[in-house]
Parts: C-alpha cells; structure tokens; sequence
C-alpha cells in the first residue's frame, strides 16, 4: 500500500461535522424501499479463479493488532515441516528475517449431506484438507509498511507476479486516529465479490487500516471446499490487509461446521488478550479498543466469555484509547422479523450491562442479511438521555448466496434510525473525540437513488 495518508485529525471530522449530523438526523426513523429480490448464485467451484495452485495459496493475514499479525496459507505440497514466513519492512530493504512456526498440518471432516449424499461410508465425502501452515509475526512496529513472502517445506518462496507481498500494521494504541473497514456475511458471489473489490480499493488507497469482519466468513457450510475457494477468491485482500474476525452461525452450525475448519484457518492473536480461547478476544489500535466476542458461547455470570470481558473491561486505559467498540455476530437490536430480536436476547441480557457500564460506544454486528443502524440504546429500547446507551449498527449486507433478510417488522421502532436492502460495507474512522460512521453500498444496478453513500453519522463518545 501506497500513498497511505498520515494519521492525525480525520479530514472531514471537523469541516463536515455539522453537515453530518444533519444527514444523520434527515435518515432517522427511514426505511427505503427497494425492488430488489435477490442475489447472484455461488461461483461455481469450476471458476477458473478456484482452480489450486501449485505452491503456497490461500495466503491471509488475520488478528490486526498493531504489533503481531498471524499470516496463513495452504500447501500442496505433502511436507508438514515447519512454516517459513520471510519479512522486512520496506524501509529497511537490505535485510529479510525468516520466522519459522510451528509445522503445517492437515485436517479431514465430512462433507454434509447436501455436497456429498454417500456419508462416511462413500470415501469420496471425506474432506482433507492441503497441509494447512500458519505463523505469528510478532515485535512488529505499528504503522509501518512491511514485505513478506511464504516459503513452504520444499523452499519455494510465494512472490505473486514477480512481487512480494505487502501489508501495513495499524497505528500504535494511543495514537489520534485508526480506520477501520467493516463487514459481514460474505460468501462467494459476484456480490460479495464486489463488497471485497471495494474493500480491497480501500485498503490500496490507504483509506483503511484494518478490517473488523463480524462473521459468517466462507458460506461453506459444510461443503470443505468452500473454505478452500473463499480463501482463493479473495487473497488479494486477505494477503494485503490485516483483519480480525469473531464467528458466525455459519462458522460453528451450519453444515456441521462447529468450529473446525474457522480455528484451523483464521487464527487470532487471543492469548494477548489475556483470553484462553479463540472465540473472544480484543486489540487495540490508534485510540481504540475493539472488543470481539462470540455470539455462540455462554455469556452468562461465571462463564469464560463474561469472566474474560469483564477483566478485559477493567483493564482498558479511556486516556490512551478513549473509544470502546465491541463487535459480535448476532444483533442485540435488530427490527428484522427473519432474525428478530430473541436470537441475541440472552447474550444481550448477559453482556449489555457490563458494555454500558463501562461506556461502550458502538456495536457492530452482522447475521441481519441487511443494513440497519440505531440510535442510543440501552435496556431493549431508546436510551434515555441517549448519551447513557450505545449506538448499534448491523452489517449483514457482504453479499452472500441467501440475499436478502425479508421481512422488516411493519412498524419501524422507534430507536431504529435507518434500514435498507443493498449489499455493501463500512468504514469507521475514529479521532479522540468524534466517529465517521459511512455505509457504502455497492455500485450496483439494483441501488435506491443516492448513490453508493447510504448512510453517514457522526459519533461523540461516550466516556
């Protein structure tokens, strides 16, 4: 990445600061229409664009702390010797560090019902993986630009087109400002292509320091090799931008998933956190810090998820990184009536007390194949005064092959600001003391009039 901006102030967070909030009062209480009816289908397994590579594929960085970052990829090759990732940064030229990791492996599962009817009697339904290789670069400088290349057991080096690969570290926890790119309910679809098209724009002009993905990654859903064309479909915006993820329904349920193929592909940098599991975690990033937890564990007094995010809680700095965000699958405020309310009604009850008590500002989440941002909440309504609740903003809109969530409830509750049918994505760009929030739709024939900007608010903080 090139040309990246330096950090500071956001550009427009104080010229634009009172045109924003006008935007953001004129969409309060709006639901647009929209003709669409659908999506596009999968891309077909036979895509050329799924076709396996000889050598080290699949390559994608995962955890988006300012100073680690897990870098992951498959082999074909049949070695399980010890992965080998060589790194620099672009300043220092001169001089690679090979950092070895622990030895690739591979893993097998059956493939559901639906790819492969024979069960496990038909050897042909018994996925295996290719040897799966996974190593954690760590005493990473933050925002910096660094080159690196994978070398597998045989010692080939990954250079794609005769180049190396790059990515560039978020700004160090403290610093004024942090961007972040967000998303959810991907899958593989020329929607969801385009949702990772403008991400990928994104991140190429410098515009996003990191993405937050609130699940519901590859749409597998039990179909193995879908974990294999996700990753190939979109390396080259998982290779080049670091990204944290919490899982889905569809990483653990659908298809049989329970976990396996998301923890061996996507792991997180959790025991940083203090965390003993990969499930729930957080970072810290210019002046915030984002929690990420699991919308499919026990959240309840006692459990490890709330004992962790309590802890987790009490250890934030608000003079180093005054903004808290916590990012989750299932929406605690939804006005959806496929995905109502109840489905995140238990972790809300659990959890919302302890984020409002520690003056979270904003949840984002997916599961909602839809757009849809609140106002102050808190309790399971309007936040009264708002500047006592949390601002909630559900994302579910990457693209994915179940388009829309229909329907909407009738009537529009009153602490629902916006909601929309279009596929797309966010951005969050945060300074001390102001949120950018912007929704970007994709260019698609199917928009409602605007443009792609369909939705903009500004955010004060809360603490």
């Amino acid at each position: 990445r090139s040309g990246r901006p330096p950090l500071g102030r956001l550009p427009y967070c104080k010229l634009e600061h009172s045109m924003m909030h006008i935007l953001a009062t004129a969409l309060s209480g709006t639901t647009r229409p929209s003709n669409r009816v659908g999506g596009s289908p999968l891309i077909p397994l036979s895509d050329p664009r799924n076709a396996q590579r000889a050598g080290p594929e699949q390559i994608h960085l995962t955890g988006a702390s300012v100073d680690s970052i897990h870098v992951t990829w498959s082999d074909n090759d049949t070695s399980t010797a010890p992965s080998v990732v060589e790194v620099r940064a672009v300043s220092d030229a001169a001089s690679w560090t090979a950092v070895p990791g622990p030895s690739g492996s591979v893993y097998s599962a059956l493939q559901a019902a639906d790819a492969c009817p024979g069960g496990y009697t038909d050897p042909s339904c018994i996925y295996t993986s290719s040897v799966l290789h996974s190593v954690q670069l760590t005493q990473l400088e933050p925002a910096t630009e660094y080159e690196y290349r994978v070398r597998s057991a045989a010692g080939k080096v990954q250079e794609r087109s005769s180049r190396s690969l790059r990515f560039t570290t978020p700004p160090a926890a403290g610093s004024p400002a942090v961007r972040f790119g967000v998303v959810a309910d991907l899958g593989q679809t020329a929607n969801s292509s385009a949702t990772v098209a403008g991400l990928q724009q994104a991140a190429e002009d410098g515009s996003i320091d990191a993405i937050l993905l609130g699940g519901d990654l590859s749409y597998a859903d039990g179909d193995h090799r879908r974990w294999d064309s996700y990753a190939r479909l979109f390396e080259g915006l998982w290779a080049g931008v670091p990204v944290a993820h919490v899982g889905g329904n569809h990483e653990v349920s659908s298809g049989g998933e329970n976990w396996l193929a998301y923890s061996r592909r996507y792991p997180n940098g959790h025991a940083a956190a203090q965390s003993d599991s990969f499930l729930w975690y957080s970072l810290e990033a210019g002046p915030a810090h984002v929690m990420m937890l699991c919308s499919y564990a026990a959240s309840g007094p006692g459990s490890p998820q709330h004992e962790w995010l309590t802890r987790d809680l009490a250890s934030v700095d608000r003079r180093r990184t005054p903004w808290l965000i916590a990012v989750l699958h299932t929406p605690w405020y939804t006005s959806n009536r496929h995905h109502p309310m109840s489905e995140g009604a238990r972790m809300r009850e659990d959890l919302e007390p302890l984020l409002l008590a520690a003056g979270t500002d904003l949840v984002l989440n997916g599961h909602v194949h839809a757009y849809e941002r609140t106002h102050p909440v808190a309790r399971g309504g309007l936040a009264s005064p708002p500047e006592s609740g949390i601002t909630h903003i559900t994302v579910g809109d990457g693209g994915n092959r179940e388009h829309f969530a229909r329907p909407w409830e009738p009537q529009q509750p009153a602490w629902s600001a916006l909601r929309e049918y279009a596929y797309g994505w966010g951005t969050l760009e945060l300074n001390e003391s102001h949120a950018v929030w912007t929704w970007l739709r994709n260019d698609d024939p199917w928009n409602p009039p605007g443009g792609r900007i369909g939705d903009r608010a500004v955010l004060e903080r809360r603490a």
